[in-house]
């Protein structure tokens, strides 16, 4: 209906709205022309009259001109613009907006109801002498009335409007008898591919239609009957697949089976693989744990000049050599999914700084300017494995330094979305490097690839690390790519998820330095950047200079130094002789502090000549910003912190004799470990195989066993089962593994026969140092000289206490508790008592001021705590105590936070152990103890 409507609708109303528009418009224009030709005729019949002024003769003529159709009045004026002569009623159109003697032609004044002519009378004897028509003898007005015109024209448009009505009802009876004929046979066809589509393939549409219609019936009918057909023959087809898969069935188990077995195969033939490469782990780092272990004992005995190199060159070699194995175990550990994550409490800042420490005589020859921006809104202390991502750190940086030869490289950590306590944090290396191509840059992250196969001979490397790099990261939660451009450098970022620490574990924001000038004397923008970030970042205010000379100039301009402290970082500098004068003039002039910073490749002659030309510190980059932060503390306000006279106290205990049994068939690691251990005052008895280990750790007393996993006959896991089942059941040994075999299993297998750490190979002195004096607390190398504050850094001065390093003592001692009581047991139990009943609320007065960073208060509460802890026999809460204090007096703060950690553990230990045990029979037990060993004493002293 509306395809057949509309356009007829459509064309009517404009045929219709062009001849009625073309009909008023002729019809409007006659009656303009008839009213004119009058109005002229009759001006022309007037003029002999009016002339001759003859008013009858000009009357008659008027009275005729009236009786012409639609005319109304007339009227006649004379020369002066008078009236004349008039007939018929009053005009009814509005005055004429001129004088009339301005008219010399025909006139019209029209108005809604009439159309009004006024037309100059010329003299007769102007037409006949064809003189010119502009002096009128008189005027004459004629008045058409426009009812009459307007009437025929409402005729007009009804007229034509009865017309197209009546055409549309012809149109819409013809298009509803065409519509029926097209939709009933429209409507039959759609509810029979209606229920063609439920499945009932019988239904079939009546043919009753002609032309297309009829061809459409009999389609949509041929289209069900072969539907039919092929629903036939799917279902014989669907019976015959049947019948086929239930015969293939017995088959396809057959290759399950077979398929099976040889999954098991394949499984038992990784295994052996993983087994092959632990093995090869441990048979090429044995011979490299000889070789790097007495190259650095060499590197300490007497040598030439060229001997070193030689020595240097060993070294530098080897490592690469042990960083080839393991980034191929690495690899291997995460192709076999056996990789596990260690997440724990950590501080990301320092991660970063122990990096750019360890690979600072990477870049250092290179003058590298290696800068890092930790950004403020970034938590320190974050839950991560620090191990792996240290790991991503230093192939990135190192590739960073290897492939950089001049220029800087930045390393930027920040948030880059944080919803509630979790956080994915972003870090940038960035270079200015040789770059890489867009071809170059879509074969890195691939196993055993480089990007450019040339630069694998110039820069070396296995194309592991960074593929490494991206496992680690994508197992953290995280994603790696870069930005580069060739010559331009590169931009190397991930980034990995994480959940902030609790409150109470991050680091205090530093302040401090309010009020304190410091001038940073540093050429290199991005360092000049980061120094000024971070004492900024501290209350500082800082003034920037390119050079000392400049500084000096701006300062004898102003006549007065502006800043209490400088810091003149000589890396930059290319002509140190300019900044000894510069200091000498700046300390002998305007007396300010200044410290110098130096690299750890610089000439100790260097450092030597700098502290005698005037400078009072001096520290070495790369510095870590707890150490930079305490040293300006130190220099700027000396009154703020509290001075500790004497060397640096340790947790642990002076002890003149360690007994280690080393067990190991390799005779040069067995050569090399009994020299590292004698080195440090160790008592040591070596052998070489797993039956002899096990005698003599029941005939004598070891203080530490270092067991090889891998020996002849009795390998190290046999023999600690049997040192296990062989000892006291009062009696308990540590037994740590020296051993290549990385994998989680091998481990867990260590742990289960009875081992208590591990020890990977190659040995590190420094890991060694670290494990004794977990595992027999004693302090190791005590008679080495305490350093100062330019050359020593926090990690180095105090370590770390955790709680491994306290298990040897009870949590609760009372016999102790008891001996400081002097055996009064009631003075003991008060003791106890009273420390019970505060330890909750000392803890929680702890935990505020450390979150409030009110460090006197701190110490107070933790120095009250210690003396209480003193006389109740808690050893471990006491131990735990004395060296949170210690930590605070040194102002070593950056430790701190593990030092509250480890003394939290302990006072949770405390209550614990209270509210599961009873107290009065314990004390009991202990007074009986007490009363034993009194009586012991007594015994000795009278045989004396």
């Amino acid at each position: 209906l509306f395809i057949s409507l509309i356009p007829v609708f459509i064309l009517g109303a404009l045929t219709f709205s062009w001849f009625t528009y073309n009909d008023l418009t002729q019809q409007q224009l006659a009656f303009s022309e008839r009213s004119k030709s009058i109005s002229n005729q009759l001006a022309d019949t007037l003029s002999g009259p009016v002339s001759s002024k003859s008013k009858d003769l000009s009357e008659a003529l008027m009275r005729r001109a009236l009786n012409e159709r639609d005319a109304r009045s007339v009227r006649v004026y004379d020369s002066f613009a008078s009236l004349w002569l008039s007939s018929g009623p009053n005009p009814i159109g509005p005055r004429y907006p001129a004088s009339i003697t301005d008219t010399i032609s025909l006139t019209l004044y029209e108005s809604q109801e009439t159309y009004r002519y006024l037309v100059p009378i010329f003299h007769p004897d102007d037409f006949i002498l064809n003189a010119t028509l502009s002096n009128p003898i008189a005027w004459v007005e004629l008045e058409f009335d426009n009812a009459n015109t307007r009437v025929t024209q409402y005729q007009t448009i009804l007229f034509n409007l009865l017309i197209l009505l009546f055409i549309f009802a012809i149109i819409t009876v013809i298009a509803l008898y065409l519509n029926r004929t097209v939709i009933d046979p429209v409507h039959n066809m759609i509810r029979a591919v209606g229920e063609i589509r439920e499945g009932n393939l019988e239904v079939r549409v009546p043919t009753q239609s002609k032309g297309e219609l009829r061809e459409l019936e009999e389609g949509i009918n041929a289209m069900a009957e072969t539907i039919k057909d092929a629903y036939n023959e799917m279902q014989t087809s669907v019976d015959q697949a049947t019948f086929d898969l239930r015969e293939t069935l017995e088959t396809i188990e057959i290759q399950n089976i077979e398929l099976d077995m040889a999954r098991r195969d394949a499984q038992q033939a990784n295994q052996v693989k993983t087994e092959f490469l632990a093995n090869m782990s441990h048979e090429i780092r044995t011979p490299l744990n000889g070789i790097i272990g007495f190259a650095r004992l060499l590197t300490r005995s007497n040598l030439t000049k060229k001997q070193e190199d030689y020595i240097s060159t060993i070294l530098s070699s080897s490592q690469v050599l042990l960083t080839i194995i393991n980034d191929v175990l690495d690899f291997c550990k995460i192709e076999a999914g056996k990789l596990m994550l260690d997440q724990r409490s950590t501080n990301l800042r320092v991660a970063i700084e122990e990096v750019c420490t360890m690979l600072a005589p990477t870049s250092q020859p290179k003058t590298l300017e290696i800068v890092s921006l930790f950004y403020d809104d970034v938590p320190e202390q974050l839950v991560f494995d620090p191990l792996r991502v240290k790991q991503v750190l230093t192939n990135l940086i190192s590739n960073a330094i290897k492939f950089t030869p001049e220029g800087s490289i930045v390393i930027r950590t920040m948030i880059e979305q944080q919803k509630g306590n979790k956080v994915i944090v972003r870090v940038s290396i960035t270079d200015t490097g040789i770059g890489l191509t867009k071809k170059q840059q879509k074969a890195l992250f691939q196993a055993f690839a480089q990007a450019d196969s040339s630069t694998a001979r110039e820069f070396g490397g296995t194309g592991l690390g960074l593929v490494i790099s991206k496992r680690l990261v994508e197992q953290m939660g995280g994603d790696i790519g870069l930005e580069s451009e060739k010559d331009k450098g590169s931009t190397f970022w991930f980034n990995i998820k994480s959940e902030v620490a609790p409150a109470a574990q991050q680091p205090p924001k530093h302040r401090g330095l309010e009020g304190c000038s410091v001038g940073v004397i540093e050429p290199r923008e991005m360092s000049r950047l980061a120094l000024n970030h971070q004492i900024a970042g501290w209350g500082g205010e800082v003034q920037e200079y390119a050079s000392t000379k400049e500084m000096l100039i701006q300062w004898t301009k102003n006549k007065l130094p502006a800043n209490n402290l400088v810091i003149i970082d000589i890396a930059g500098m290319t002509d140190t002789n300019d900044v000894y004068k510069h200091i000498i003039h700046m300390k002998t002039k305007f007396h300010c502090k200044v410290l110098v910073l130096t690299s750890s490749s610089d000439d100790d002659n260097i450092n030597t000549k700098l502290l005698e030309k005037g400078a009072d510190y001096s520290l070495t980059k790369p510095i870590r910003n707890a150490v930079l932060y305490q040293t300006l503390i130190q220099i700027l306000k000396p009154e703020s912190t509290e001075a500790i006279e004497g060397t640096n106290l340790k947790l642990g205990t002076n002890r003149s004799e360690v007994s280690v049994l080393a067990v190991d068939d390799n005779s040069a690691n067995l050569k090399l470990i009994a020299a590292l251990l004698e080195s440090l005052g160790i008592l040591v008895t070596s052998t070489n195989n797993g039956e002899d280990a096990v005698g003599l750790a029941i005939e004598n007393d070891y203080d530490l066993i270092f067991m090889d996993i891998q020996m002849p006959n009795m390998d190290g896991l046999e023999a600690t089962r049997q040192i296990r089942r062989l000892e006291a059941t009062d009696k308990h040994v540590p037994i740590i593994a020296l051993t290549a075999h990385a994998l989680a299993e091998e481990r867990d297998a260590m742990m289960a026969a009875g081992m208590d750490d591990y020890l990977a190979k190659p040995i590190d002195e420094d890991q060694l140092q670290r494990t004794l004096f977990k595992w027999t607390g004693a302090l190791l190398g005590s008679n080495v000289k305490p350093t100062t504050l330019e050359h020593e850094s926090e990690a180095d001065s105090f370590p770390p206490v955790d709680s491994d390093a306290l298990t040897e003592y009870e949590v609760v001692d009372l016999v102790s508790g008891l001996e400081k009581a002097n055996g009064k047991l009631s003075l003991a139990k008060d003791m106890f008592a009273m420390l019970i009943d505060t330890l909750a609320k000392d803890q929680e007065q702890i935990n505020n001021q450390y979150q409030q960073g009110d460090y006197k208060a701190l110490l107070e509460l933790v120095h009250r705590l210690h003396g209480a802890s003193a006389y109740c026999g808690v050893p471990r809460l006491k131990m735990a105590s004395y060296n949170a204090e210690t930590i605070l007096k040194q102002g070593f703060y950056a430790q701190l936070e593990d030092a509250l950690f480890v003394l939290n553990d302990e006072i949770n230990n405390i209550v614990h152990w209270s509210e599961d045990n009873e107290i009065d029979s314990i004390f009991d037990k202990a007074l009986k103890v007490y009363a034993h060993n009194q009586q012991q004493k007594k015994t000795v002293l009278t045989l004396q």
